[in-house]
């Protein structure tokens, strides 16, 4: 009779780690990171030659971009990006500077990282 018991035993062990697994199989994985907005602001240290910016063309991976015509009249843009854990956004930007009231000229076009962890940060440039 005890060989009949240990044999239910382990034949009920069984199938419990077998059911285990097969959830875990079938088991998703949750997404990551949401969607979100930040804050950008680019500093008139970049216009290597003076001004200050007054337009900035952008764009976020292939999750957002600025206006066609580009984002004009401050130095701050507001895009959506890839926000929480495991969030990895590539910002592509090329500013325009304002020198002399009437005189703009284009900065270099750059890149840069940004891994928010929640929505409404800030980033400074």
């Amino acid at each position: 009779m005890r060989k009949s018991v240990r044999a239910r035993i382990a034949s009920v062990a069984a199938a419990v780690v077998m059911g285990v697994g097969a959830v875990a199989l079938q088991a998703s994985p949750a997404a990551a990171w949401s969607t979100g907005n930040v804050w950008v602001n680019f500093g008139s240290w970049n216009c290597v030659d003076g001004g200050t910016v007054d337009g900035i063309y952008w764009a976020v991976d292939t999750l957002s971009s600025g206006p066609a015509g580009g984002d004009w009249g401050d130095n701050v843009i507001y895009p959506q990006v890839r926000v929480g854990s495991g969030s990895f956004n590539t910002l592509s930007y090329q500013l325009f500077c304002r020198k002399w009231g009437w005189y703009t000229y284009r900065s270099v076009v750059s890149q840069r990282t940004l891994t928010p962890y929640q929505s409404g940060l800030s980033y400074t440039y």
